[in-house]
């Protein structure tokens, strides 16, 4: 079983985002801002994470930058509601994995976690 870091504002994508990864055998760590994230993805190491684009405050790029810090190697991906290649371009550009729509969908989460060999 794989820890998980998903880091979203929106308590509903936090919920739907443990139920998708329990199934798949693994634990979703949560937090519901970029600061409190990347103190988690710091601390504690998880083997990937997917962090929300659009929050208040520390947006997602923002996290990412600083997990990409931190923990050079792990695997991230972006979750948005707006996906677009600008989009795309900067996740990659701060070295994340990949971009996946929201609402989450089962098959793009098990594409995510298969992507990064978790």
């Amino acid at each position: 079983m794989s820890r998980i870091l998903v880091i979203d504002d929106d308590a509903m994508i936090l919920k739907m985002a443990g139920f998708l990864l329990k199934k798949q055998g693994h634990e979703a760590v949560t937090a519901a801002n970029g600061s409190d994230g990347a103190a988690i993805a710091a601390g504690e190491n998880p083997q990937m994470a997917f962090i929300d684009v659009e929050m208040p405050g520390k947006n997602g790029f923002e996290t990412l930058a600083d997990i990409k810090r931190a923990c050079p190697s792990m695997p991230v991906f972006m979750m948005t509601g707006t996906l677009d290649d600008e989009v795309r371009r900067k996740a990659a550009e701060l070295g994340a994995l990949g971009c996946i729509n929201k609402p989450l969908q089962a098959p793009q989460v098990i594409g995510a976690l298969q992507k990064a060999g978790v």
